[in-house]
């Protein structure tokens, strides 16, 4: 089965996303079951996250080029959950980047609401987000997949993941990766996304 045909929900876009998030924050609340106040804590600090690299973030003339030279409409799908730290982090810059290319549909859709979808890209085992699916438009062909964050963060998470005994709080260790990304301003997501795109060029299909 196609995969796009297994979304329970509609995609929608980014602008909308960040309404939605922020009308979450407006109210108290956030996506999903869980609503406790940590969740709700995270959801808050990541719109004021978004609400600065969306001002702030700025992709590379190199990697629009890119993008643009793909010889065929994209759409791409983002499994997201306003509450994630990482797609805070990421979806900003994969938002400008399809909306300067002219040539990408870009759809985000909840994790929680599209489990059939989620089970179809996990990581490791694991429904990690945010994930990002290219699709070719013409055919819903799956191009390549990115996600659910940089090479380097996800190694780190990886090591706190397996280390055994003492190591810092989650609250001390996520400091940490955001500290990276506030550092790394999206250069390492935006390498990652220009070989996906000269590797898409470079393929017969890109015709």
């Amino acid at each position: 089965m196609n995969s796009i045909k297994l979304l329970d929900t509609t995609p929608i876009s980014y602008q909308r996303y960040v309404e939605e998030t922020e009308a979450m924050v407006a109210e108290g609340r956030t996506s999903g079951a869980n609503q406790s106040e940590s969740m709700l804590a995270y959801t808050k600090l990541n719109f004021s996250r978004m609400k600065r690299l969306n001002k702030t973030v700025q992709p590379r003339t190199e990697l629009t080029d890119s993008l643009a030279q793909v010889p065929f409409a994209m759409k791409w799908i983002a499994i997201t959950e306003p509450w994630c730290g990482d797609a805070a982090q990421n979806l900003p810059y994969i938002a400008k980047a399809a909306a300067l290319s002219g040539n990408v549909d870009l759809g985000l859709v909840y994790r929680d609401e599209n489990l059939r979808y989620m089970e179809k890209f996990l990581t490791n085992g694991t429904r990690s987000i945010p994930k990002l699916v290219m699709y070719r438009a013409d055919n819903n062909e799956v191009m390549a997949t990115w996600g659910p964050r940089p090479a380097a963060v996800q190694q780190k998470v990886n090591n706190y993941k397996n280390t055994v005994g003492e190591k810092p709080t989650f609250e001390v260790f996520a400091a940490e990766i955001h500290a990276w990304y506030t550092a790394n301003k999206n250069s390492a997501l935006e390498s990652e996304l220009l070989a996906i795109f000269r590797k898409i060029l470079a393929e017969p299909t890109a015709v």
